[in-house]
């Protein structure tokens, strides 16, 4: 029997009903999984969810087979061939018919209002983005309905994800990991920087789809290598056609999104064996990362893990080369905004929450180290969504 995850709806609902929303319009791809568990192909489908009854999805004709009906109400509508309508004609009738069905004349509709990062369809060569076509449209259907900015409420729901999503976010680290493994042992001198990415995102991309059910399977890896190319990685920078050296330090950041669900993770080896100043820094930051991610519990501060791993470079030394924050949230964005493990950050984590853990340290003339897993927050303690590192 499908299993359909109703306590995160039931937590939606929860937050328009403080918020006083009726009902949603969402298009965006990560909320249009968040509503209905689907991960849009083209980023033409439209979610809409009332507080008392069961989500519509509207959907491309061609997309319609990937969807379980059992989370939605699925009306397919065609797009993109000789036979078919215009997509606002489509649009303007479908959320007519669902004002009227829903009774929303008068009500308060929440829309996506203040998304400026967004997560990709699986079509992420040509992602689509609502503008101001689709504002006109929605002023022009719910011209009786008062339209409100819900990203605050989608946002604050989002965080905290449910058993249900933890298992969809593992399997995504699950098969991240494949890329990974491949990267830690064909990793050689000689190869470039793009050619290791190309290595990871191939295994990924080939080997996850039917690992635990996984459909649609992405990958972006970036490879950063040297005492220059990683040093510089403080922030995702692209590969290079830079022919990798013996004792190269390399890093591997790896973006994965499986059905939707993403993984951030990154990974070091050295080409080659490590030297003793290399295991020395490396296993720093690893003490520095797991020193955080102890700190993932309910109950504790944002900035707590983010203490902890500072306390720990600063005592080796190497704090002043650690220029990021610790950690970001993780589940429908390769980086969501809640919570952000930084210096002064006043949040409270709770049960569920998602965040990359992932302190690092840039050394000018020797290189950069980081160290990435996907953590959730648990009442007791950290629940490890990817595998832990081990020391070098």
């Amino acid at each position: 029997m499908t299993e359909v995850d109703t306590l995160r709806l039931e937590r939606l609902r929860d937050k328009m009903q403080a918020a006083g929303l009726d009902a949603l319009v969402c298009r965006l791809a990560e909320n249009v999984v968040y509503l209905t568990d689907y991960w849009p192909h083209h980023g033409f489908s439209v979610a809409v969810l009332a507080r008392d009854s069961k989500p519509l999805l509207f959907v491309p004709e061609v997309e319609a087979e990937y969807i379980d009906p059992a989370w939605a109400e699925v009306l397919p509508f065609g797009w993109g061939l000789l036979k078919d309508s215009d997509l606002y004609q489509n649009y303007r009738r479908l959320l007519a018919e669902a004002r009227d069905k829903l009774g929303l004349k008068g009500a308060r509709v929440g829309v996506e209002k203040s998304f400026e990062v967004v997560g990709s369809t699986y079509r992420a060569a040509e992602p689509v983005v609502p503008a101001a076509p689709w504002a006109a449209l929605l002023d022009e259907v719910f011209t009786q309905a008062h339209l409100v900015d819900a990203t605050p409420v989608l946002q604050e729901a989002r965080a905290v994800k449910t058993d249900y999503q933890l298992r969809k976010l593992r399997i995504a680290n699950e098969i991240a990991e494949m890329g990974m493994r491949a990267f830690l042992s064909r990793l050689e001198p000689g190869m470039t920087e793009v050619q290791v990415g190309a290595l990871i995102e191939h295994k990924i991309r080939a080997d996850g789809p039917g690992t635990k059910g996984a459909r649609l399977v992405r990958a972006s890896a970036e490879i950063s290598a040297g005492p220059v190319g990683s040093a510089k990685a403080t922030l995702l920078i692209p590969s290079t056609t830079r022919v990798i050296q013996e004792g190269d330090l390399v890093m591997a950041e790896v973006a994965t999104v499986v059905d939707g669900y993403w993984s951030d993770l990154t990974t070091m080896a050295v080409a080659g064996e490590p030297t003793p100043r290399q295991r020395e820094v490396y296993n720093a930051v690893l003490e520095a990362q797991q020193a955080a991610a102890q700190h993932m519990r309910a109950g504790e501060s944002w900035s707590a893990p983010d203490e902890a791993a500072r306390a720990v470079l600063n005592k080796a030394g190497l704090g002043q080369y650690f220029v990021h924050i610790t950690g970001h949230g993780v589940g429908l964005r390769y980086h969501e905004f809640i919570p952000f493990l930084m210096p002064g950050a006043t949040g409270t984590l709770e049960a569920g929450m998602v965040s990359s853990v992932e302190p690092g340290v840039y050394i000018p003339g020797f290189g950069g180290i980081r160290i990435e897993d996907n953590v959730a927050v648990g009442v007791d303690g950290p629940i490890f969504l990817s595998t832990p590192r081990q020391p070098w």
